[in-house]
């Protein structure tokens, strides 16, 4: 097994899927037969990465209950602010004794192998995943500039149209810190919040990367969803989970 703890954000409240978010943490929806979090605690596993954490908030008895029955090797820990602060806030609670890599995932995502493996390909360098256009409404763009001969982040946005130069991509969900980037964003993160206590983790990212570059691989034709409301469920269940089911049927066993 891989000396990598995973962290699952997945303290929110899920306001956007309206009465399924009530009632339903995101990341215990399901497309198939496992809600999204066992779908990829099973991927993260094929890859070696058997250290899961999730960040509970909103119904977190739920998330203890799903611990208990299916994910026995899962560890749990509660962000009691979940309501008033924002994701950067629940990765800091994620990361409070880990010190060294992780690989930080939000917990409403579908996503095939390839995911994994792109971004954890060099290990020695934190990397945040992007992928070629969706249409899926609701992306994050994310910028780079090439440092050497990679391509690293420079910043992130919802609008399109943030800066002059064309985007590089979009956000995925799966960001690979290495040890020296979780004590950088541990050190730098308590001031972030304090000043803005609702900034979300991608905030707190561009902030990282201003002083330790952060990789930004592409996979072009990725499969992967976020879901943040019943239309982009929908879709996923559509367009994407199904690709998502071939590519691990054609996936090579270890």
């Amino acid at each position: 097994m891989r000396d990598i703890t995973s962290i699952f954000l997945a303290a929110g409240r899920g306001v956007r899927m309206g009465e399924r978010g009530r009632m339903t943490p995101k990341g215990l929806l399901s497309l198939g037969e496992k809600t999204f979090c066992e779908d990829a605690v099973e991927t993260l596993a094929a890859h070696g990465l058997g250290q899961v954490r999730i960040v509970t908030g909103h119904l977190a008895e739920q998330y203890g209950d799903l611990v208990a029955r299916r994910l026995p090797d899962a560890t749990l820990c509660h962000n009691p602010d979940f309501a008033e602060k924002g994701s950067l806030n629940s990765l800091l609670v994620g990361l409070e004794d880990v010190d060294g890599p992780v690989l930080l995932l939000e917990s409403d995502l579908v996503f095939e192998p390839r995911a994994v493996a792109a971004v954890l390909a060099e290990p020695g360098s934190s990397a945040l995943l992007v992928s070629g256009p969706t249409g899926a409404g609701d992306e994050v763009y994310v910028w780079a500039e090439t440092q050497g001969d990679r391509p690293c982040l420079v910043d992130m946005s919802k609008q399109v149209g943030h800066r002059d130069a064309p985007h590089h991509g979009e956000l995925v969900g799966l960001t690979y810190l290495a040890a020296e980037a979780v004590r950088r964003l541990k050190r730098i993160g308590p001031g972030l919040v304090e000043e803005t206590p609702m900034a979300d983790y991608e905030s707190g990212l561009v902030a990282l990367a201003r002083t330790h570059d952060i990789t930004c691989p592409k996979v072009e034709d990725l499969a992967w969803a976020e879901v943040d409301n019943e239309e982009m469920l929908a879709r996923a269940a559509r367009l994407v989970y199904p690709r998502i089911v071939e590519a691990r049927r054609q996936a090579p066993s270890d």
